[in-house]
């Protein structure tokens, strides 16, 4: 506990101040002050709770940027809310980032568009396929209202800007949504790219007897307790980040020093290489789910996209729903996709894109079309196969406040934050004009 001494040049010290139950530090004076000028806002009083971003080129820049950039993505930071949380992947320490969307760059190589307002953001710059050319190792934020403008990415620092008009406040259009579903929080690996596998690779790679090539692509999840360096991930997930340039992410403190060109994510990774080139004519992956993989890879291969020590992936699957899902899918797909492994037919991170549920449904209602009988749409015999799925799994014992874990014994080590936020407001509400 840190306490407040007056300490003179002959080492000789007087104590001031402690406190028993805190720390103290950094005292400052109570004395008298004039009252500081009131600086009047410059932003609008009903302005929206975004703001608007305007590059005059991307390609100014100190690094040679590759013709082929035609998009700039607009990557979300999501703050740590916790002193002590769960790795998220195989990057310690690694922040959630989560995808807010995409805006064309224009043929000269300006792009104007309108972000979130108050939140951290960081800027990628992407080729046709949907992959990474260069991205920010630094943040901004934007007021609300707030234009920002800036000379190129990563321009030279003493270059003034050309001549250029930023466009009128209607020209910034909102941002494209990413491919894959929308969820709180960052880039999930279970939610974003177990789907993408499920649907293309574990037919070979998973449910074989002998997984192609010795490898797994399931989303059975580490069954080993979570602690620093064990994240829990998966399976597939390990099968994809621990072979050498498979994917290519900067860990922590060992990064280069300066951002350049195709140095991380999708394009130096392996795997996104092989997966453009057909993976030797095996499979041929839709545009869209080849941008969830290389944005997973872009976002330096994340496995959980938040902080929670109370995740659903970590779900106990209940024995007796299970036994019903499988007489279900026995009933109407045969005994080969009933007896399946319970990861290939259900994706505990988000039930709603389970195997078992769209494997079998047409794809003009949102399905994959890949077993028979196929459902048409989305009608009452699917709706109950989708209730009987999201009944295999329990829910949660307990659940985040505030960010906390809320957990018996607490984990986050901040449990005691809800309550203490609480009996001050109440003290508060009791002494009003204090």
């Amino acid at each position: 506990a840190y306490a407040i001494y007056l300490i003179d040049t002959l080492g000789g010290r007087e104590l001031v101040y402690r406190d028993p139950a805190m720390s103290c530090f950094n005292p400052i004076p109570l004395v008298p002050r004039p009252t500081p000028p009131v600086v009047p806002s410059f932003l609008p009083a009903d302005a929206p709770p975004t703001g608007q971003v305007y590059v005059q080129d991307v390609r100014r820049s100190n690094q040679q940027i590759p013709d082929e950039v035609v998009a700039l993505r607009v990557v979300r930071i999501y703050p740590q809310p916790v002193q002590r949380v769960p790795d998220r992947g195989q990057v310690l320490f690694e922040v959630s980032k989560g995808i807010e969307g995409l805006a064309p760059v224009a043929p000269d190589g300006s792009v104007a568009f309108t972000a979130p307002a108050g939140q951290p953001l960081l800027f990628q710059l992407v080729d046709k396929n949907g992959q990474a050319v260069m991205a920010m190792r630094s943040f901004v934020y934007l007021h609300p209202g707030e234009v920002m403008a800036c000379a190129g990415c990563h321009e030279p620092r003493r270059a003034a800007p050309g001549l250029a008009t930023s466009p009128p406040r209607h020209h910034y259009p909102e941002l494209t949504p990413p491919p894959g579903p929308r969820y709180p929080g960052g880039l999930s690996f279970p939610r974003t790219v177990q789907p993408v596998l499920d649907r293309h690779c574990i037919a070979c790679h998973g449910l074989a007897e002998k997984p192609a090539g010795g490898i797994s692509l399931l989303g059975t999840l580490d069954a080993a307790p979570v602690r620093l360096g064990n994240p829990r991930t998966s399976t597939a997930y390990k099968a994809l980040t621990q072979p050498e340039g498979l994917a290519v992410v900067a860990h922590r403190n060992q990064e280069t020093v300066l951002s350049r060109p195709g140095d991380y994510g999708s394009r130096p990774s392996r795997l996104a290489q092989m997966l453009r080139k057909g993976h030797g004519g095996r499979v041929t992956l839709p545009p869209e789910d080849f941008r969830r993989i290389a944005q997973w890879l872009d976002l330096n291969g994340p496995f959980y996209g938040d902080y929670s020590w109370n995740k659903p992936e970590w779900r106990r699957i209940v024995p007796e729903a299970e036994a019903r899902l499988r007489a279900a899918l026995a009933e109407r797909f045969g005994p080969t996709v009933a007896n399946q492994p319970f990861a290939a037919l259900v994706n505990a991170a988000d039930p709603a894109q389970s195997r078992a549920l769209l494997a079998g449904l047409a794809v003009e209602a949102g399905g994959w079309g890949q077993l028979s009988p196929l459902f048409p749409e989305r009608d009452a015999p699917w709706q109950h196969l989708r209730d009987l799925v999201e009944a295999t799994l329990a829910p949660l014992p307990a659940h985040d406040l505030a960010g906390t874990c809320q957990q018996t014994p607490c984990e986050c080590h901040a449990c005691w934050i809800p309550p203490a936020e609480a009996e001050f407001q109440a003290r508060r509400m009791e002494r009003p004009n204090r």
